[in-house]
């Protein structure tokens, strides 16, 4: 593998982000790219990535190149949001995904996604190339690599995935659907719910000395999700003036609904209904 050069950082980065709590530090995750995109001929992954489309070194190299080149956009992903995503039924379809930002990573809160050997996955990186309509996605738990390639299918409006052939084993592909469904599900959030996706972000000036020469510029992370907190409902009193049977806590889950919207109620959007967390009595607490 190919050394990183000098100054690479701000080569194959468009701003430095802030470090956030509960996450693997974004400078790190640029230095796993990094450290793929140094490493390899750009014609040559080209050319590898369609020829060997089953092959999982040369997909997610593939992802982490692209995410390099396109100075490895990111997104912080609020755990209580990633939490009701998981509660919600979300269909996919390649009419409702927004391709406004074809390349980046997911930052994943640490502990939140683990691997079937319980290491933290902490990102996820995706690529989509429309001229040839394939969607690629890596991820990593440090010591694994997990990735799938899709083509887009226009005529069936839906994803096909190809399994990569990482392993000869059910518990890799099960877990490639999860991630898949992760994926997926932010995706499509971020076309159905905008309002909860950072546009702009903050520059902050760091002092990290005594003099003014020591300052550096900072960004505030771009988030989706950042205020979200899980939806809950129900009484939790046992106030014993009740009746009937009350059903214990459970998950309503969440769904996707076109909506319809503007003159004559013509046009569809598409919009989340959010999950709920029904609190049941309160000798479920």
């Amino acid at each position: 593998m190919s050394k990183k050069p000098k100054g690479w950082y701000k080569d194959i980065v468009l701003r430095p982000v802030l470090n956030v709590d509960g996450y693997m530090p974004y400078e790190k995750i640029c230095g796993h790219v990094a450290d793929v995109y140094y490493s390899v001929d750009p014609k040559s992954i080209e050319r590898q990535v369609l020829d060997r489309a089953r092959d999982s070194l040369f997909i997610s190299t593939y992802t982490l190149f692209k995410v390099g080149q396109a100075k490895c956009p990111a997104y912080w992903v609020n755990s209580d949001l990633l939490a009701a995503l998981a509660q919600s039924d979300l269909s996919v379809e390649a009419e409702n995904l927004n391709w406004a930002m074809e390349t980046g990573i997911f930052m994943l809160p640490i502990g939140a996604v683990l691997s079937p050997e319980n290491y933290a996955v902490q990102a996820l990186y995706w690529h989509c190339d429309k001229e040839r309509s394939l969607l690629y996605w890596a991820a990593t738990d440090g010591i694994n690599i997990f990735c799938r390639r899709y083509r887009l299918e226009d005529n069936e409006r839906k994803i096909r995935h190809i399994d990569a052939q990482e392993l000869d084993s059910e518990t890799v592909v099960d877990f490639n659907e999860y991630l898949q469904s992760i994926f997926l599900r932010l995706l499509l959030i971020m076309e159905a719910r905008p309002e909860y996706v950072d546009t702009t972000s903050e520059r902050v000036i760091v002092n990290k000395g005594f003099s003014k020469s020591s300052e550096k510029d900072y960004y505030k992370p771009l988030w989706i999700g950042k205020e979200y907190r899980l939806r809950k409902e129900g009484n939790t009193e046992n106030t014993g003036t009740s009746t009937g049977s009350s059903k214990s806590m459970h998950w309503r889950r969440g769904y996707l609904r076109n909506q319809a919207y503007g003159e004559g109620r013509s046009k569809r959007k598409l919009i989340w209904i959010e999950p709920v967390l029904v609190m049941g009595s309160a000798s479920d607490l």
